[in-house]
């Protein structure tokens, strides 16, 4: 038995037998032509750049029927792609001026255009790479007649496992049939992350030298939610992971009958469960997951899907869309929380060694602010349809909290001197991410209107700990009395001031951190929508007054461990369902 990690990409568990996705390469004739052939490998270039669109286009037609508009928009990257003149001038310039066939023009100008994108270093070119790649084999497929079918033939309830999946492969996969995907590359906002979530198949992407360690027909388990993926599973570890999916399946069903019922401790203490979405469609899997509204809307995946930044009218159609669907319930935008290394073909940046405590997230936004003013238009003028909230993250402090308010002010006055609809009573918030901020959360908490508490950062930045180095991986704990303590402090100067207080991040979505959260005091949970149920039949079989008592007695302990311990136990008490039952896995 062997555990890999990877990423977190779409959540889930799954387990079956692997189909090992290896298209390989195109075979190509490199060839020179004569003259009078160019005519004919002209048309044939566009006949198969056609026929590529056409596909591309049917393509977007169905994923916008089955997953939402906003998935279907990233063909129109690839479509973009196929009608540029930077790919389709060279290519008809090496078969008119060098006597090149189509196919060898066509490799030659995309290599060129490869080499553009690698030579800008940053997330964002290396997760579209895969879109050239998928656009490259399809063109050079029909040039060639070596058409990929692979993918539409695949046997009933697998693992797939491949280097990396173009967007059209995964948008058309078949939930019934695929079980779960594990790929080498890609990230959280990858394409096919980002599909997959839509599809609702457990994924973990970005576990390096994947392919050489599997065949077809090996047996995995892929465990979404901590990014995980376990080789050849022993025995003891099939049995926790079928019942965790058994428990899985059950208490969902159970919550479709009480989706309606208030997520309310045994003793009458009631806390509010949202939804963490990153594009308009997953409002959706929210509502039907029984989110009381959405605590946390990511706004990046509008700045990445296609390569430019996104207009007012953009965002103001997504914003809108959204607001629509979520009203009277609450919908919190955050404003755009990327780094400047992944905007570094759109804005002038200079090169960072560390771009996660560097220039991102409000930083980029204050630094840029004709690109800060076009989304906050675009969301306040879509607050006049529903109930939005504003958030600024990673704020340090109150001086940098003013600053955004500052322009915020500035964009109200202009959309009133225009006439321009908008809610003059938008409330304003701060993402608690950093720990200058939970420190100074007195000063924030007398001109914020709400705090939401985004413990992946917090806990990162408190502990001195990269998550994503496996080196020192293993001291990213959520349980650590320190951060504990800064939730805590945090919780309390909210409620002093009367502002709510939420957390966001990963920890809400934890059955077990998610109940210390509520007996540290929080007022409300935003999670991915699928840890909703559970999360939701855990805070009904609980009394407040215990998970008090135990928060209280966990901030004091000497570490994560006996905290987890400490929790586990006093939770052992009240279940015997095995909802806590403690394995390694």
């Amino acid at each position: 038995m062997e555990r890999l990690n990877g990423i977190q990409a779409s959540e889930g568990i799954a387990i079956g037998s692997v189909f090992v996705y290896d298209p390989g390469e195109y075979s190509l004739d490199y060839r020179r032509i004569v003259p009078g052939d160019v005519a004919g490998e002209l048309d044939r270039l566009h006949e198969a750049l056609a026929s590529v669109s056409e596909e591309l286009k049917a393509i977007r037609v169905q994923v916008e029927e089955n997953i939402g508009k906003e998935h279907a928009q990233i063909f129109d990257v690839h479509l973009m792609i196929l009608e540029d003149s930077a790919l389709v001038g060279p290519t008809e310039a090496f078969i008119t001026d060098k006597f090149m066939n189509a196919e060898h023009a066509f490799w030659l100008a995309f290599r060129k255009l490869h080499e553009q994108f690698d030579a800008i270093q940053n997330d964002f070119f290396r997760q579209r790479n895969a879109d050239l790649v998928s656009i490259e084999k399809r063109v050079l497929g029909k040039l060639r007649n070596q058409e990929d079918t692979g993918l539409s033939q695949l046997p009933h309830d697998v693992v797939l496992v491949a280097r990396d999946l173009a967007p059209a492969d995964t948008a058309l996969l078949d939930n019934d049939r695929v079980l779960g995907i594990v790929t080498e590359v890609g990230g959280a906002t990858s394409h096919t992350a980002i599909l997959a979530r839509g599809l609702e198949i457990p994924a973990v992407v970005g576990i390096s030298a994947l392919m050489h360690r599997l065949e077809t027909g090996d047996q995995v388990i892929v465990d979404g939610r901590r990014g995980r993926v376990i080789l050849d599973p022993d025995e003891a570890t099939l049995v926790y992971y079928r019942q965790e999916t058994e428990r899985y399946r059950q208490r969902a069903e159970g919550f479709v009958e009480a989706r309606e019922l208030p997520a309310e401790t045994m003793d009458g203490v009631r806390v509010s469960l949202q939804g963490n979405i990153e594009l308009p469609a997953e409002v959706e899997s929210a509502r039907a997951y029984g989110a009381e509204g959405i605590g946390l809307y990511r706004t990046e995946y509008l700045y990445l899907a296609q390569g430019r930044l996104p207009d007012e009218e953009t965002q103001y159609a997504a914003y809108t869309r959204l607001a629509e669907r979520t009203t009277p319930q609450p919908l919190v935008i955050r404003t755009l929380d990327l780094g400047g290394d992944k905007l570094s073909h759109l804005l002038p940046t200079l090169p960072e060694t560390n771009p996660f405590l560097g220039w991102r997230a409000i930083r980029l936004s204050l630094g840029s602010l004709d690109l800060f003013r076009v989304q906050l238009r675009a969301i306040l003028r879509a607050s006049a349809q529903g109930n939005i909230k504003i958030m600024f993250p990673l704020v340090s402090g109150i001086a940098e909290f003013r600053q955004a308010k500052a322009v915020l002010k500035e964009v109200q006055e202009d959309l009133r001197a225009e006439g321009t609809a908008f809610d003059g009573q938008c409330d304003v918030g701060v993402m608690i991410e950093v720990p200058s901020a939970a420190v100074v959360a007195d000063q924030l908490a007398q001109e914020a209107d709400f705090f939401s508490i985004g413990t992946n950062d917090l806990i990162q930045y408190t502990l001195a700990v990269d998550r994503g180095n496996e080196q020192v991986a293993y001291l990213f704990d959520p349980y650590h009395p320190a951060v504990l303590r800064l939730i805590k402090h945090v919780i309390d100067v909210g409620h002093e001031h009367q502002i709510p207080v939420s957390v966001c991040g990963e920890m809400a979505g934890d059955p077990i951190a998610s109940l210390l959260l509520i007996g540290l005091g929080i007022d409300s949970l935003s999670m991915t929508p699928r840890a909703l149920p559970e999360v939701k039949q855990m805070i009904r079989k609980v009394p407040f007054e215990t998970l008090k008592q135990a928060a209280i007695a966990a901030v004091n302990m000497d570490g994560g461990e006996a905290v987890l311990a400490h929790f586990q136990e006093v939770l052992g008490e009240l279940f015997t369902d095995s909802m806590v039952e403690e394995v390694e896995v």
